[in-house]
Protein backbone atom coordinates (compact mmCIF):
# COMPACT_ATOMS: atom_id res chain seq x y z
CA UNK A 1 0.00 0.00 0.00
CA UNK A 2 1.41 3.40 -0.92
CA UNK A 3 0.13 4.89 2.45
CA UNK A 4 4.00 3.10 4.31
CA UNK A 5 5.50 5.37 2.44
CA UNK A 6 4.11 8.41 4.28
CA UNK A 7 5.16 6.48 7.96
CA UNK A 8 8.66 7.04 8.92
CA UNK A 9 9.48 4.69 11.49
CA UNK A 10 12.81 6.26 12.82
CA UNK A 11 11.27 9.10 14.52
CA UNK A 12 8.95 9.70 18.05
CA UNK A 13 5.73 9.96 15.83
CA UNK A 14 2.44 9.38 16.19
CA UNK A 15 0.28 7.75 13.38
CA UNK A 16 -3.36 7.75 13.09
CA UNK A 17 -4.66 5.65 10.45
CA UNK A 18 -8.13 6.24 9.59
CA UNK A 19 -10.66 4.78 7.18
CA UNK A 20 -13.47 2.10 6.80
CA UNK A 21 -13.28 -0.97 7.85
CA UNK A 22 -11.83 -3.46 5.74
CA UNK A 23 -10.09 -1.31 3.90
CA UNK A 24 -6.90 -2.83 4.91
CA UNK A 25 -5.75 -0.93 8.22
CA UNK A 26 -4.88 -4.22 10.29
CA UNK A 27 -2.73 -5.36 7.32
CA UNK A 28 -0.80 -2.16 6.75
CA UNK A 29 -0.18 -2.05 10.72
CA UNK A 30 1.07 -5.88 10.35
CA UNK A 31 3.14 -5.68 7.18
CA UNK A 32 5.08 -2.68 8.78
CA UNK A 33 6.07 -5.19 11.94
CA UNK A 34 6.79 -7.92 9.18
CA UNK A 35 9.24 -5.42 7.44
CA UNK A 36 10.79 -4.11 11.02
CA UNK A 37 11.35 -7.59 11.50
CA UNK A 38 12.45 -9.12 8.43
CA UNK A 39 14.47 -6.19 6.85
CA UNK A 40 15.27 -4.08 9.60
CA UNK A 41 16.59 -6.51 12.01
CA UNK A 42 14.17 -5.16 14.81
CA UNK A 43 13.77 -7.30 17.96
CA UNK A 44 10.25 -8.89 18.24
CA UNK A 45 10.86 -7.83 21.75
CA UNK A 46 10.60 -3.98 21.13
CA UNK A 47 7.38 -4.32 19.12
CA UNK A 48 3.62 -4.06 20.54
CA UNK A 49 0.82 -5.12 18.90
CA UNK A 50 -2.85 -5.00 20.34
CA UNK A 51 -6.54 -5.06 19.14
CA UNK A 52 -8.90 -2.81 21.07
CA UNK A 53 -11.82 -5.30 20.97
CA UNK A 54 -11.85 -5.72 24.37
CA UNK A 55 -10.95 -3.58 26.39
CA UNK A 56 -13.11 -1.03 28.10
CA UNK A 57 -11.76 2.11 29.10
CA UNK A 58 -8.73 4.40 27.99
CA UNK A 59 -6.94 3.83 31.25
CA UNK A 60 -6.34 -0.08 30.68
CA UNK A 61 -4.94 0.46 26.98
CA UNK A 62 -2.17 2.52 29.00
CA UNK A 63 -1.59 0.38 31.71
CA UNK A 64 -1.03 -2.42 28.89
CA UNK A 65 1.53 -0.36 27.12
CA UNK A 66 3.51 1.50 30.11
CA UNK A 67 4.11 -2.32 31.13
CA UNK A 68 5.09 -3.09 27.20
CA UNK A 69 7.33 -0.08 27.54
CA UNK A 70 8.83 -1.04 31.04
CA UNK A 71 9.08 -5.09 29.66
CA UNK A 72 13.34 -5.87 29.32
CA UNK A 73 13.66 -1.90 28.68
CA UNK A 74 17.03 -1.28 26.79
CA UNK A 75 18.26 2.42 27.36
CA UNK A 76 18.52 3.13 23.77
CA UNK A 77 16.26 0.91 21.83
CA UNK A 78 13.33 2.73 20.10
CA UNK A 79 10.00 0.95 20.54
CA UNK A 80 6.98 0.24 18.41
CA UNK A 81 3.66 0.35 19.50
CA UNK A 82 0.65 -0.61 17.53
CA UNK A 83 -2.77 -0.45 18.48
CA UNK A 84 -5.97 -1.65 16.44
CA UNK A 85 -9.31 -0.41 16.10
CA UNK A 86 -8.35 2.28 18.89
CA UNK A 87 -11.54 4.24 18.56
CA UNK A 88 -13.52 1.25 19.77
CA UNK A 89 -11.98 2.63 23.26
CA UNK A 90 -14.26 5.75 24.54
CA UNK A 91 -11.99 9.12 25.00
CA UNK A 92 -9.11 7.11 23.73
CA UNK A 93 -7.53 10.73 22.95
CA UNK A 94 -6.86 11.41 26.57
CA UNK A 95 -5.20 8.42 27.38
CA UNK A 96 -2.65 9.13 24.11
CA UNK A 97 -2.69 12.86 25.50
CA UNK A 98 -1.33 11.29 29.04
CA UNK A 99 1.50 9.30 27.50
CA UNK A 100 2.74 12.17 25.48
CA UNK A 101 2.32 14.76 28.05
CA UNK A 102 4.85 11.79 30.93
CA UNK A 103 6.89 11.76 28.11
CA UNK A 104 6.15 8.12 27.97
CA UNK A 105 6.41 8.08 24.25
CA UNK A 106 9.95 8.98 23.80
CA UNK A 107 12.30 6.95 21.75
CA UNK A 108 8.96 5.26 20.43
CA UNK A 109 7.02 5.21 17.56
CA UNK A 110 3.51 5.21 17.77
CA UNK A 111 0.62 3.77 14.61
CA UNK A 112 -2.82 3.34 15.53
CA UNK A 113 -5.98 2.23 13.58
CA UNK A 114 -9.24 3.50 13.77
CA UNK A 115 -12.79 2.77 11.62
CA UNK A 116 -14.45 5.92 12.48
CA UNK A 117 -13.23 9.37 13.13
CA UNK A 118 -16.26 10.47 15.21
CA UNK A 119 -14.68 14.32 15.91
CA UNK A 120 -11.00 12.52 17.02
CA UNK A 121 -8.69 14.29 14.32
CA UNK A 122 -10.10 17.56 15.99
CA UNK A 123 -9.66 16.59 19.58
CA UNK A 124 -6.30 14.90 19.09
CA UNK A 125 -2.98 16.43 20.46
CA UNK A 126 -1.28 18.43 17.27
CA UNK A 127 1.79 16.15 16.80
CA UNK A 128 -0.45 13.23 15.88
CA UNK A 129 -0.12 12.40 12.43
CA UNK A 130 -3.60 11.52 10.44
CA UNK A 131 -3.99 9.53 7.29
CA UNK A 132 -6.94 8.32 5.14
CA UNK A 133 -6.28 4.78 4.27
CA UNK A 134 -9.01 3.95 1.05
CA UNK A 135 -10.65 1.34 -0.29
CA UNK A 136 -8.90 0.67 -4.03
CA UNK A 137 -9.48 3.38 -6.57
CA UNK A 138 -10.28 1.20 -10.14
CA UNK A 139 -7.18 1.43 -11.57
CA UNK A 140 -5.33 -0.06 -8.32
CA UNK A 141 -7.73 -2.53 -8.05
CA UNK A 142 -7.30 -3.21 -12.19
CA UNK A 143 -3.86 -3.52 -11.45
CA UNK A 144 -3.71 -6.40 -8.96
CA UNK A 145 -6.35 -8.74 -10.98
CA UNK A 146 -4.39 -8.24 -14.29
CA UNK A 147 -1.27 -6.34 -14.28
CA UNK A 148 -0.45 -7.30 -17.69
CA UNK A 149 -3.68 -5.48 -19.09
CA UNK A 150 -1.76 -2.49 -17.35
CA UNK A 151 1.24 -2.98 -18.26
CA UNK A 152 2.32 -0.13 -20.11
CA UNK A 153 -1.14 1.51 -20.43
CA UNK A 154 -0.98 4.90 -21.67
CA UNK A 155 -3.73 7.43 -23.11
CA UNK A 156 -2.35 6.82 -26.49
CA UNK A 157 -2.66 3.27 -26.58
CA UNK A 158 -6.35 3.12 -24.41
CA UNK A 159 -8.45 2.41 -26.84
CA UNK A 160 -6.54 -0.70 -27.64
CA UNK A 161 -7.64 -2.16 -24.84
CA UNK A 162 -11.11 -0.45 -23.73
CA UNK A 163 -12.97 -3.21 -24.18
CA UNK A 164 -11.19 -5.51 -21.81
CA UNK A 165 -10.79 -2.51 -19.17
CA UNK A 166 -14.48 -2.19 -19.33
CA UNK A 167 -15.29 -5.55 -18.18
CA UNK A 168 -12.93 -4.95 -15.07
CA UNK A 169 -15.30 -2.11 -14.51
CA UNK A 170 -17.76 -4.26 -14.37
CA UNK A 171 -16.26 -6.08 -11.55
CA UNK A 172 -15.25 -3.21 -10.12
CA UNK A 173 -18.75 -2.04 -9.99
CA UNK A 174 -19.89 -5.36 -7.50
CA UNK A 175 -16.47 -6.05 -5.63
CA UNK A 176 -15.72 -2.17 -4.89
CA UNK A 177 -11.96 -1.34 -3.83
CA UNK A 178 -12.29 -4.02 -0.59
CA UNK A 179 -9.45 -6.10 -0.32
CA UNK A 180 -11.67 -9.01 0.96
CA UNK A 181 -14.27 -8.71 -1.60
CA UNK A 182 -11.66 -9.02 -4.60
CA UNK A 183 -9.83 -12.14 -2.67
CA UNK A 184 -13.57 -13.72 -2.75
CA UNK A 185 -14.24 -13.04 -6.16
CA UNK A 186 -10.84 -13.82 -7.37
CA UNK A 187 -10.94 -17.16 -5.49
CA UNK A 188 -14.43 -18.04 -6.19
CA UNK A 189 -15.70 -15.82 -8.88
CA UNK A 190 -18.18 -14.11 -6.68
CA UNK A 191 -18.53 -12.82 -3.08
CA UNK A 192 -20.07 -15.07 -0.41
CA UNK A 193 -22.66 -13.94 2.29
CA UNK A 194 -19.87 -13.63 5.13
CA UNK A 195 -17.60 -10.84 3.51
CA UNK A 196 -20.61 -8.94 3.63
CA UNK A 197 -22.52 -10.12 6.97
CA UNK A 198 -18.79 -9.88 8.94
CA UNK A 199 -18.62 -6.00 7.84
CA UNK A 200 -22.60 -5.58 8.20
CA UNK A 201 -22.50 -7.18 12.27
CA UNK A 202 -19.30 -4.47 12.75
CA UNK A 203 -21.15 -1.13 11.20
CA UNK A 204 -24.46 -2.49 13.47
CA UNK A 205 -22.81 -3.00 16.68
CA UNK A 206 -21.05 -0.04 16.57
CA UNK A 207 -24.24 2.19 16.03
CA UNK A 208 -25.42 -0.02 19.32
CA UNK A 209 -22.43 0.99 21.22
CA UNK A 210 -22.78 4.53 20.12
CA UNK A 211 -26.32 4.61 22.07
CA UNK A 212 -27.80 5.01 18.91
CA UNK A 213 -30.97 2.91 17.48
CA UNK A 214 -30.32 0.59 14.69
CA UNK A 215 -33.81 0.54 13.22
CA UNK A 216 -33.52 4.53 12.90
CA UNK A 217 -30.02 3.97 11.59
CA UNK A 218 -31.78 1.66 8.69
CA UNK A 219 -34.51 3.79 7.83
CA UNK A 220 -32.19 6.72 7.29
CA UNK A 221 -30.04 4.48 5.06
CA UNK A 222 -32.73 3.27 3.28
CA UNK A 223 -33.77 7.06 2.72
CA UNK A 224 -30.41 7.99 1.26
CA UNK A 225 -30.73 4.91 -1.27
CA UNK A 226 -33.65 6.16 -2.14
CA UNK A 227 -32.66 9.67 -2.92
CA UNK A 228 -29.19 8.64 -4.18
CA UNK A 229 -27.76 11.31 -6.73
CA UNK A 230 -30.85 13.64 -5.42
CA UNK A 231 -30.40 16.80 -3.61
CA UNK A 232 -32.07 15.90 0.05
CA UNK A 233 -32.44 17.84 3.14
CA UNK A 234 -32.35 16.49 6.63
CA UNK A 235 -35.99 16.84 7.16
CA UNK A 236 -36.82 14.64 4.14
CA UNK A 237 -34.24 12.03 5.89
CA UNK A 238 -36.38 12.43 8.93
CA UNK A 239 -40.25 12.06 7.46
CA UNK A 240 -41.76 8.41 8.04
CA UNK A 241 -38.65 7.70 10.09
CA UNK A 242 -38.87 7.41 13.75
CA UNK A 243 -36.50 10.47 13.89
CA UNK A 244 -38.14 13.02 16.21
CA UNK A 245 -36.90 16.37 14.19
CA UNK A 246 -34.38 16.61 11.74
CA UNK A 247 -31.97 17.67 14.14
CA UNK A 248 -31.92 14.00 14.59
CA UNK A 249 -31.35 13.12 11.28
CA UNK A 250 -28.66 15.08 11.08
CA UNK A 251 -27.06 13.45 14.27
CA UNK A 252 -27.48 10.16 12.28
CA UNK A 253 -26.14 11.34 9.10
CA UNK A 254 -22.83 12.82 10.83
CA UNK A 255 -22.72 9.26 12.70
CA UNK A 256 -22.86 7.44 8.95
CA UNK A 257 -19.80 9.61 8.05
CA UNK A 258 -17.90 9.24 10.72
CA UNK A 259 -18.11 5.38 9.91
CA UNK A 260 -16.99 5.90 6.43
CA UNK A 261 -20.33 4.57 5.19
CA UNK A 262 -21.99 7.34 3.63
CA UNK A 263 -20.06 10.79 1.84
CA UNK A 264 -21.84 13.77 1.86
CA UNK A 265 -21.61 16.51 -0.85
CA UNK A 266 -23.01 20.32 -0.57
CA UNK A 267 -24.09 22.55 -3.03
CA UNK A 268 -21.76 25.22 -4.55
CA UNK A 269 -21.18 29.13 -3.64
CA UNK A 270 -18.39 29.57 -5.41
CA UNK A 271 -16.41 26.48 -4.98
CA UNK A 272 -17.14 26.02 -1.27
CA UNK A 273 -19.84 23.99 0.24
CA UNK A 274 -22.79 25.44 2.00
CA UNK A 275 -24.91 23.23 4.35
CA UNK A 276 -28.01 26.03 3.89
CA UNK A 277 -29.28 24.00 0.62
CA UNK A 278 -29.94 20.62 0.05
CA UNK A 279 -26.64 18.06 -0.21
CA UNK A 280 -26.45 15.04 -1.85
CA UNK A 281 -25.38 11.90 0.32
CA UNK A 282 -23.17 8.92 -1.48
CA UNK A 283 -21.42 5.95 -0.96
CA UNK A 284 -17.42 6.37 -0.89
CA UNK A 285 -17.33 2.58 -2.57
CA UNK A 286 -18.85 -0.08 -4.92
CA UNK A 287 -18.92 -3.05 -2.13
CA UNK A 288 -20.75 -0.45 0.63
CA UNK A 289 -23.43 0.38 -1.96
CA UNK A 290 -24.30 -3.14 -2.60
CA UNK A 291 -24.19 -4.03 1.34
CA UNK A 292 -26.49 -1.20 2.42
CA UNK A 293 -28.39 -1.82 -0.74
CA UNK A 294 -29.08 -5.54 -0.14
CA UNK A 295 -29.40 -4.77 3.32
CA UNK A 296 -32.70 -2.45 3.12
CA UNK A 297 -34.27 -4.92 0.45
CA UNK A 298 -34.09 -7.91 2.87
CA UNK A 299 -31.79 -9.93 0.63
CA UNK A 300 -30.65 -13.72 1.53
CA UNK A 301 -28.14 -13.22 -0.88
CA UNK A 302 -26.17 -10.35 -1.54
CA UNK A 303 -23.95 -11.41 -4.28
CA UNK A 304 -26.59 -12.33 -6.30
CA UNK A 305 -29.26 -9.67 -6.09
CA UNK A 306 -25.98 -7.19 -6.73
CA UNK A 307 -25.71 -8.92 -10.22
CA UNK A 308 -29.03 -8.60 -10.90
CA UNK A 309 -29.55 -5.48 -10.33
CA UNK A 310 -25.82 -3.90 -11.61
CA UNK A 311 -27.45 -2.65 -14.71
CA UNK A 312 -30.66 -1.59 -14.12
CA UNK A 313 -30.79 1.70 -15.22
CA UNK A 314 -31.23 4.00 -12.16
CA UNK A 315 -29.33 1.76 -9.88
CA UNK A 316 -26.10 1.62 -12.54
CA UNK A 317 -26.60 5.70 -12.87
CA UNK A 318 -26.47 5.46 -9.28
CA UNK A 319 -23.49 3.56 -9.23
CA UNK A 320 -21.34 5.49 -11.65
CA UNK A 321 -21.89 9.07 -9.74
CA UNK A 322 -20.86 7.04 -6.70
CA UNK A 323 -17.66 5.84 -8.50
CA UNK A 324 -16.59 8.69 -9.80
CA UNK A 325 -17.63 10.83 -6.57
CA UNK A 326 -15.31 8.47 -4.89
CA UNK A 327 -12.37 8.31 -7.13
CA UNK A 328 -12.39 12.29 -6.98
CA UNK A 329 -12.63 11.76 -2.52
CA UNK A 330 -9.46 9.59 -2.88
CA UNK A 331 -7.46 12.67 -3.08
CA UNK A 332 -7.71 15.08 0.26
CA UNK A 333 -6.35 18.36 -1.82
CA UNK A 334 -9.70 17.69 -3.59
CA UNK A 335 -13.11 20.05 -2.03
CA UNK A 336 -15.84 18.59 -3.72
CA UNK A 337 -18.77 20.46 -4.06
CA UNK A 338 -21.62 20.41 -6.63
CA UNK A 339 -23.51 23.14 -8.55
CA UNK A 340 -27.36 23.38 -9.01
CA UNK A 341 -29.58 26.25 -10.55
CA UNK A 342 -33.09 25.59 -8.62
CA UNK A 343 -34.84 27.63 -10.60
CA UNK A 344 -33.81 26.11 -14.08
CA UNK A 345 -33.09 22.44 -12.72
CA UNK A 346 -29.61 22.48 -14.07
CA UNK A 347 -27.40 20.81 -12.23
CA UNK A 348 -23.14 20.03 -12.41
CA UNK A 349 -22.49 16.50 -10.75
CA UNK A 350 -18.86 18.11 -9.33
CA UNK A 351 -17.35 20.96 -8.78
CA UNK A 352 -13.41 19.78 -7.73
CA UNK A 353 -11.67 22.67 -5.97
CA UNK A 354 -7.82 22.27 -5.86
CA UNK A 355 -5.98 25.56 -4.80
CA UNK A 356 -7.77 28.21 -6.36
CA UNK A 357 -8.70 25.98 -9.57
CA UNK A 358 -11.93 24.25 -10.08
CA UNK A 359 -12.97 21.79 -12.50
CA UNK A 360 -16.79 21.13 -12.99
CA UNK A 361 -17.31 17.94 -14.04
CA UNK A 362 -20.95 16.11 -15.71
CA UNK A 363 -21.94 12.76 -16.03
CA UNK A 364 -23.86 11.49 -19.38
CA UNK A 365 -22.80 8.02 -19.15
CA UNK A 366 -24.40 6.34 -21.70
CA UNK A 367 -26.68 9.41 -22.95
CA UNK A 368 -26.38 11.36 -26.33
CA UNK A 369 -24.32 14.73 -25.58
CA UNK A 370 -26.62 17.41 -26.30
CA UNK A 371 -25.73 21.35 -27.12
CA UNK A 372 -27.57 21.88 -23.54
CA UNK A 373 -24.97 19.51 -22.02
CA UNK A 374 -22.62 21.99 -23.31
CA UNK A 375 -24.12 25.32 -22.47
CA UNK A 376 -24.63 24.45 -19.29
CA UNK A 377 -20.81 24.44 -18.23
CA UNK A 378 -21.31 28.31 -19.74
CA UNK A 379 -24.15 29.02 -17.57
CA UNK A 380 -22.43 27.91 -14.18
CA UNK A 381 -19.76 30.84 -15.32
CA UNK A 382 -16.96 28.04 -16.37
CA UNK A 383 -15.05 28.10 -20.16
CA UNK A 384 -13.92 24.41 -19.52
CA UNK A 385 -14.94 21.45 -17.88
CA UNK A 386 -15.19 17.38 -18.31
CA UNK A 387 -18.27 15.37 -19.72
CA UNK A 388 -18.00 11.81 -18.74
CA UNK A 389 -18.94 9.77 -21.40
CA UNK A 390 -19.50 6.33 -22.12
CA UNK A 391 -16.79 5.75 -25.08
CA UNK A 392 -16.47 9.20 -26.73
CA UNK A 393 -13.07 10.98 -26.07
CA UNK A 394 -13.04 14.56 -27.89
CA UNK A 395 -12.64 18.08 -26.98
CA UNK A 396 -15.31 20.59 -27.85
CA UNK A 397 -14.26 24.14 -27.21
CA UNK A 398 -12.74 23.71 -24.09
CA UNK A 399 -15.05 21.01 -23.08
CA UNK A 400 -13.18 17.95 -22.75
CA UNK A 401 -15.73 14.18 -23.26
CA UNK A 402 -14.12 11.34 -21.97
CA UNK A 403 -14.76 7.79 -21.49
CA UNK A 404 -15.93 6.81 -17.39
CA UNK A 405 -12.54 4.56 -17.57
CA UNK A 406 -10.82 6.77 -19.09
CA UNK A 407 -11.18 9.09 -16.46
CA UNK A 408 -10.90 6.99 -13.78
CA UNK A 409 -7.43 6.10 -14.70
CA UNK A 410 -5.77 9.17 -16.34
CA UNK A 411 -7.62 11.94 -14.56
CA UNK A 412 -5.41 12.95 -12.53
CA UNK A 413 -3.33 13.22 -15.43
CA UNK A 414 -5.32 15.47 -17.04
CA UNK A 415 -5.40 17.52 -13.91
Amino acid sequence: PAVLDKINLSRDNIYCLYGSKGVGKTTILKLTIKKLIEEDGIKPNNIFFYSCHNLDSYEQLNEMIKLFLNYKAEPKARRYIFIDEVAMIKNWQKGLDYLIKAAKLSRATVILSASSYDNAKAKLNQGVINIVVNSLAFGEFADLINPELFKNLNPENYFERQNRLEYYLDIYLLTGGFISAINDYKENGAIRQNVYSNFLHWFLAYVARSNRDIILTRQIMEKVILNLGSPIGYKTLASKTKAKTHLTAAEYLNLLESMFAVKTVYQSAGGEPTSRKAKKVYFPDPFVFWLFYSYIHGSLNYYKLARERLHDGRVFAALVENVVLSHLAKAEENKITYWRDNIKKKEINFLVKRGKNITPILIRYGREISPADLNIFKSAGFKKGIIITKDRLENKNGISLMPLVYFLLFYEKWA
